[in-house]
């Protein structure tokens, strides 16, 4: 559920067209659930000395923690197809002191720029929305190609239908979801952004072993850090121009007119009993040792 023209020209989108996916976006969401997302990296079982990629690297806000759990004998190869966000890497660098190597590199996760067998593991975080059921197989299919035999695929991505606000209606977002996903003329996103609990059989058919799956719900209530309160007044705001784009029930249209202004009394964001909920997945498979 993440395209369309919202605001200022297209909502926080790079040079390739892609939508929430700009720097300054991508580091707001980062900080605002920095805690768990640091926590589902460092639970997906990369080793010292390991050579991973990131894959959809964005603007790098978890370089830092794979560089530590690779350590001073390991190195991270920052991918994405946005020269302006490999940019924002390869400037962060100098100031990062990271322990180990790290390579800003422009690539498509469509057609990886590696040989066979190059990486320990592969790690490709809120990415995997942006492709369509056909070209997700492609996409996880370069992954297991480029990390070895008996390397690590994980990959991580946001289930829109975990999204909750109280005290809002509890099916807002799900009716949101309900339009969006029946619309065939909108793009790949649509599907994506509600596949995340489906990843585990994803990776499965790409022929990954020992596949796992696991769902964390970043929770927030009032009253929010500056940095969660930003986070979801454009989210949300987002999602308001969508509703109104793509026809939700009338009776959710106010509700979502009163999102577009953060700073309206009626606004849910200024309640006193705020609860803010998303979910994230995270599945992890074993390339096979005798893959072909």
């Amino acid at each position: 559920m993440d395209e369309g023209d919202h605001g200022n020209g297209r909502h926080h989108a790079v040079s390739t067209g892609h939508i929430l996916a700009a720097g300054a976006w991508l580091d707001t969401h980062f900080e605002a659930c920095r805690q768990e997302y640091e926590a589902m990296v460092r639970s997906v079982g990369i080793e010292p000395g390991w050579s991973v990629l990131d894959a959809g690297a964005g603007s790098g806000s978890l370089v830092p923690c794979l560089a530590d759990l690779v350590g001073p004998t390991g190195r991270v190869v920052a991918l994405d197809i946005a020269p302006e966000n490999v940019a924002i890497v390869g400037q962060r660098l100098a100031t990062w002191g990271l322990p180990c190597p790290v390579e800003p590199k422009v690539g498509s996760l469509t057609a990886l720029p590696f040989e066979d067998g190059t990486f320990d593991a592969g790690w490709c975080g809120n990415v995997l929305q942006y492709f369509s059921d056909a070209d997700l197989l492609t996409v996880l299919g370069e992954l297991r190609r480029v990390v070895r035999a008996g390397g690590l695929v994980a990959v991580k991505d946001v289930d829109m239908q975990l999204v909750r606000l109280h005290p809002a209606d509890p099916f807002l977002v799900a009716h949101l979801s309900e339009v969006s996903l029946r619309n065939t003329q909108l793009g790949p996103e649509s599907r994506g952004s509600l596949r995340g609990r489906e990843l585990r059989r994803w990776l499965e058919r790409a022929g990954l072993d020992d596949v796992w799956q696991r769902t964390t719900m970043i929770e927030r209530w009032a009253p929010l850090r500056p940095v969660e309160r930003q986070l979801w007044s454009e989210w949300l705001a987002f999602l308001a121009g969508l509703a109104e784009e793509r026809g939700v029930p009338a009776s959710d249209l106010a509700a979502w007119r009163t999102l577009k202004t953060p700073d309206a009394p009626d606004n849910i964001l200024n309640h006193p009993d705020l609860y803010t909920c998303e979910g994230q997945v995270v599945a992890v498979g074993r390339v096979p040792a005798a893959s072909a």
